[in-house]
């Protein structure tokens, strides 16, 4: 899939804004502390990432993501491989 940043960051902060109550949601906005996202939260989005960007996450990346734009870099990274 050729995506540019732009559009992966769109679509991943769609897909969080279905899970989160937070009003607001930026590259800076940190999953756990702004978004209050639960495990079970996280692990619906993972399975929805999956599916829109026809990608898998591995766990060690999944640790890796602190805020969106985290999520994005690594969308972003297992896209280009």
């Amino acid at each position: 899939i050729n995506m540019s940043e732009k559009e992966v960051l769109e679509k991943v902060i769609d897909i969080f804004s279905r899970v989160t109550e937070a009003e607001e949601i930026t590259e800076d906005s940190e999953l756990i502390e702004d978004l209050e996202l639960s495990s079970i939260d996280v692990f619906t989005l993972l399975a929805d990432l999956e599916a829109v960007f026809d990608i898998i996450i591995p766990e060690r990346l999944v640790r890796e993501m602190g805020t969106i734009e985290d999520v994005k870099e690594i969308i972003m990274e297992l896209l280009e491989n």
